[in-house]
């Protein structure tokens, strides 16, 4: 599976879950996903809801770029977020602390 088709059933999980749609009820954002060897997406975040959409969109609050297995390994929890921004393998501009943000919510889903 791709790290798109992942995140697609986790923000399906996300879009159910009250809980976390009343923690993003106030955040309007967009975050680009960059792969180095697939084609691009996003995450729309509005209304308490995320949507999964192809392509790129700005302007973007964040834009994340990495390779598609290290989004894939992040998004099942195989490696830690940070580490793999620390490590080089994940590159963040924009808004870091949304892009964070994102990944704790993509955390709780998985539980």
């Amino acid at each position: 599976m791709s790290s798109k088709d992942i995140l697609s059933v986790i923000i399906e999980g996300v879009n159910t879950n009250p809980t976390v749609s009343k923690e993003i009820a106030s955040w309007e954002k967009i975050i680009q996903f960059k792969l180095s060897d697939s084609p691009p997406y996003y995450v729309h975040v509005s209304q308490g809801k995320f949507v999964l959409e192809d392509g790129e969109k700005t302007p973007a609050a964040a834009t994340i770029s990495a390779a598609d297995a290290v989004l894939t390994e992040i998004f099942t929890g195989a490696i830690d977020p940070v580490k793999a921004f620390l490590q080089g393998k994940v590159k963040i501009s924009g808004d870091i602390f949304g892009a964070q943000k994102l990944t704790g919510i993509i955390s709780k889903a998985r539980k």
